[in-house]
């Protein structure tokens, strides 16, 4: 697969592009980048496959976000939707207590939902696209995640694979992730602030991957426009510079990390 740099989290089926998603469609492909296109709900995830469907380049992740919406079970409807051919991954799911205040019930729910998310993966073999939002100035929602996830690993062993996008962790919550053989993923956030470079720093370069959450999150120099996968090369800079690793070394590294923990094709 002939890529120089691979997004493995953006939104580019979502209606912030509808008006020019030919433009970043050709923008990405100029620079050689692939993406996958993540679903946050039942119609969201439907418009991620549909977009992967017509672009080869594209793929696509259907997932229930914990806060974009209050469902409590997985329609059918999503279920059969993600053994689709293009679906590379479950998710976005996870646990998101970032607005605080999050009560007992909500986050009750919120559990039950990224365990069926979780036994949905498990069931058809497919890698989770993971969401983690902890209360400010906390680890709780990675740690509550962390906990769930051990749970389901001591019987699925290494079956139960996934990676932890945006992550915002300190270096003891990502030695937990990659303990487990999850991946992290770094978004435009580290071309401005220094707050998660001791966690790129300190993971073995074949567990991290690079990522733009497009239409959020723009890297300098783009920042306060809307993101686009292609703007990832600025996020693989700034994952070498910060590792003090060959740039190149770097972009073929990340690239053959996507392409293996996505079982891309």
């Amino acid at each position: 697969m002939d890529f120089n740099y691979f997004d493995i989290h953006s939104h580019i089926h979502d209606k912030e592009y509808d008006a020019d998603r030919e433009e970043v469609l050709a923008r990405m492909r100029e620079a050689k980048i692939g993406t996958i296109t993540i679903g946050t709900y039942l119609e969201s995830s439907k418009r991620a496959v549909a977009l992967a469907e017509k672009e080869g380049d594209v793929w696509a992740s259907v997932g229930i976000h914990p806060t974009d919406t209050n469902v409590t079970d997985l329609p059918a409807e999503f279920r059969e939707l993600a053994r689709h051919r293009r679906v590379v991954a479950i998710g976005e799911c996870g646990l998101d207590y970032f607005r605080g205040g999050t009560s007992d019930e909500e986050k009750r729910r919120q559990r039950e939902l990224f365990e069926m998310q979780i036994e949905l993966a498990l069931s058809i073999e497919k890698p989770l696209m993971l969401h983690g939002r902890p209360s400010k100035g906390s680890m709780d929602a990675y740690y509550d995640m962390l906990d769930i996830l051990y749970r389901y690993s001591r019987e699925a062993g290494k079956e139960l694979r996934g990676n932890a996008h945006f992550f915002a962790g300190d270096r003891h919550v990502a030695a937990k992730f990659i303990e487990l053989g999850f991946t992290l993923s770094f978004p435009g956030v580290l071309t401005f602030t220094n707050d998660y470079d001791e966690s790129v720093r300190t993971a073995p370069l074949s567990m991290i991957m690079s990522e733009t959450d497009s239409p959020y999150a723009s890297p300098v120099p783009h920042r306060g426009k809307r993101n686009e996968p292609s703007y990832v090369q600025e996020v693989v800079r700034s994952i070498a510079r910060i590792r003090g690793e060959e740039e190149g070394t770097v972009k073929e590294a990340l690239v053959a990390n996507a392409i293996r923990r996505f079982g891309l094709t």
